[in-house]
């Protein structure tokens, strides 16, 4: 089998079984676990030239996964995971431009993917 194809098997294995779930336990690993993954994984299939030093990390591939997902969450009213977002909120006035219309809550727990990136663009 050729190199290009076993880096498609990884990415389409080994990558996707740790990205399938990810939004319901990324937020509560730490960076000790996130930078064991990352280990463990990716550097060892580097070793094995099974996946490209220049590849995406881990972290990346999930903030991407999760920056794709929650657009698709806000635009789709009968999506599995709306139930988990807060009504929406209309203001009369116009600042600055906001990823979402959504009202914030005031208890934070940035553990919960929908929470986490409620606040994920606030300064």
């Amino acid at each position: 089998m050729s190199d290009e194809a076993l880096r498609i098997i990884i990415k389409s294995v080994v990558l996707a079984n740790i990205l399938h779930a990810s939004p319901a336990w990324w937020g509560f690993v730490n960076s000790v676990d996130k930078q064991r993954l990352e280990v463990s994984i990716i550097r060892h299939c580097v070793r094995l030239n099974l996946y490209r030093q220049d590849d995406p990390t881990v972290t990346q591939l999930v903030d991407d996964l999760h920056d794709s997902l929650f657009p698709a969450v806000l635009a789709n009213d009968q999506h599995v995971l709306r139930y988990i977002l807060p009504d929406r909120i209309n203001h009369s006035y116009s600042l600055r431009p906001r990823r979402h219309e959504l009202s914030l809550a005031t208890v934070r727990d940035s553990r919960h993917f929908a929470e986490r990136l409620l606040f994920k663009d606030t300064y």
